[in-house]
């Protein structure tokens, strides 16, 4: 068997969804292979960075990993991109490269580089396959590697002109089995709980969301309130027990549980710069945590444990929830009670906001979209300031609806909602993105239309990349340089791909541009709306919860 027809096979065996990436000399083999000898489609996107960022979205939406490619550097460095924003969110992923001749090693051939270290730092594991025959035990290695422990990316180069030469026999991939939590632990857990006077959760993002509920049981059976981290949303927002997210633009009512709760239960979560305001967050001085993460690196890194526990939270939380089966303890102090009813003032405070009636502002768009769309509507985001209107203002009923890139990553937006639709054809997927991020990959709205993927794309237009200038005009005495756009008008975009299109202006605009959109996606379609808002910005990022000690 060739590489490259071992390669096909491999990826058919791990049952990636799509390979992805752009045909270039190096993987043409590859390409070919997987299109004649499986039934894994190949999709071409528009950029390689779209490629990377759709098998990052599909994987956050399965825990799966899915295959992209990309040949020698030109190719190869674009998928960086959605490569970092996997491994910054723990997130498995398959890279599959083209080096250069091998016989050619070292002599700066054509589109030669080190792509073993360039993706060192942003993987779990990056290889470079030097002998054929040892192709496919590399890359079953590669496979074990993305989802044992911690989730991550992984990377293997195999220079061009292996692909048709011998692979050596074919052993099928396995899947690798995660570490149970011993009943011990599990006992620990429990009775610190109990002990507690002030109990607290934090769940993160490494909580699965089909796990949702056992968290939720646990909760009630400790009657602790729930702390979402950051922009994860893995509890439905509106659950008595949830009282907000941490960090940068968080709750009222999570900051007060943080700072005195005497017992915490941090779930899946690693402690983030944004949902730690850059570490400045604290916890009562006589505070005991527990923390429960599949990496044990990251237990006890930030902040000191009382008991840590390395394990899957997928069996841990269905263990503590048949453990807190017995009646639900009182709340004596009133603890739930006090943070329930802050955080439900700070709902309807976020309701009573001052409308603009003549001029769109970002808050309103997301409210209108959130009363317009289903409760399963999958939201996906670019990033930008808006992000903080959509945590305030799009709940979520189910964990799992709700994609914030926690890289940062602008671009984002259109090949995450095509890497959402894939995950979840039924599904009514939703991107929300700001006009900088949808100009870096609106070329993938071919794409979904070329896939079958229907798509609401919905443009926040402010001609400005708003989260940047906020900064720059608290830091400089209200200068902002090179972040204002010229007038733009993305309805126009969408026809040039055969997409519907429609532009907001006015307040009145919104929801009929909406409702129309939103009828055309669900008719199959693929559609854009495209709101011209006011100067309006989520305050957030400037806003300090927690005090500096410098």
């Amino acid at each position: 068997m060739k590489v490259c027809d071992a390669v096909a096979r491999w990826c058919a065996d791990v049952e990636t969804p799509f390979v992805a990436g752009i045909p270039r000399n190096g993987i043409l083999e590859i390409i070919d292979s997987v299109s004649t000898a499986t039934d894994v489609p190949f999709i071409l996107t528009r950029h390689e960075q779209s490629a990377s960022m759709m098998a990052y979205s599909y994987a956050f939406q399965t825990g799966r990993p899915a295959v992209v490619v990309g040949a020698s550097a030109p190719g190869t460095t674009i998928l960086t991109i959605g490569v970092m924003g996997a491994h910054v969110e723990s997130l498995p992923m398959l890279v599959v490269t083209a080096q250069g001749s091998n016989a050619h090693e070292g002599c700066e051939a054509f589109g030669e580089i080190d792509l073993s270290a360039l993706f060192e730092p942003i993987t779990k594991w990056s290889v470079q396959v030097d002998d054929p025959g040892h192709t496919i035990e590399i890359l079953n290695e590669a496979y074990r590697r993305t989802l044992t422990g911690r989730p991550g990316p992984v990377h293997v180069a195999i220079p061009y002109d292996f692909m048709q030469r011998g692979a050596g026999p074919y052993v099928r991939p396995t899947r690798p089995v995660s570490p149970i939590a011993p009943q011990g632990s599990l006992d620990g857990i429990v009775e610190l709980m109990r002990s507690a006077q002030r109990p607290l959760i934090i769940a993160g993002g490494g909580v699965p969301p089909q796990n949702a509920d056992d968290l939720l049981a646990v909760a009630r059976g400790f009657s602790a309130p729930v702390v979402q981290s950051w922009l994860r949303k893995p509890v439905p927002d509106r659950d008595p027990h949830c009282i907000g997210m941490a960090g940068i633009g968080g709750s009222p009512a999570a900051r007060r549980g943080i700072q005195d709760a005497d017992v915490v239960l941090v779930l899946g979560c690693r402690f983030s710069e944004q949902m730690t305001e850059q570490y400045a967050m604290s916890f009562a001085a006589d505070a005991k945590l527990v923390h429960v993460d599949l990496d044990p690196a990251v237990i006890g890194r930030v902040y000191p444990v009382h008991l840590g526990v390395q394990a899957d939270l997928g069996d841990v939380l269905p263990g503590l929830r048949a453990a807190v089966q017995a009646a639900p303890p009182a709340d004596p102090s009133g603890w739930l009670t006090m943070l329930q009813k802050e955080q439900a003032g700070y709902v309807q405070e976020l309701a009573c906001y001052r409308r603009d009636d003549t001029t769109p502002q970002s808050r309103y768009v997301v409210e209108q979209l959130r009363e317009l769309l289903d409760a399963d509507t999958r939201l996906v985001l670019d990033s930008g300031n808006y992000m903080h209107w959509a945590e305030q203002y799009f709940p979520v009923e189910h964990a799992g609806l709700f994609h914030y890139p926690m890289a940062g990553t602008m671009g984002f937006g259109v090949p995450g909602a095509i890497g959402a639709k894939i995950a979840h054809p039924d599904a009514f997927v939703c991107a929300l993105v700001g006009d900088g991020g949808f100009v870096m990959t609106m070329g993938e709205l071919e794409t979904a239309v070329r896939l079958g993927t229907p798509l609401l794309v919905v443009v926040i237009n402010n001609s400005t990349l708003a989260h940047i200038r906020m900064r720059q005009e608290a830091d400089f005495g209200g200068r902002s340089v090179g972040v204002n756009y010229g007038e733009q008008h993305f309805s126009h975009v969408a026809a040039a791909f055969g997409v519907f299109g429609a532009e907001a202006n006015s307040t009145a605009d919104v929801l009929p541009a909406l409702e129309e959109a939103v009828e055309v996606v669900r008719g199959g379609g693929c559609a854009v709306v495209d709101v011209h808002v006011s100067a309006e910005m989520a305050a957030a990022p400037l806003v300090r919860w927690w005090p500096r000690s410098v």
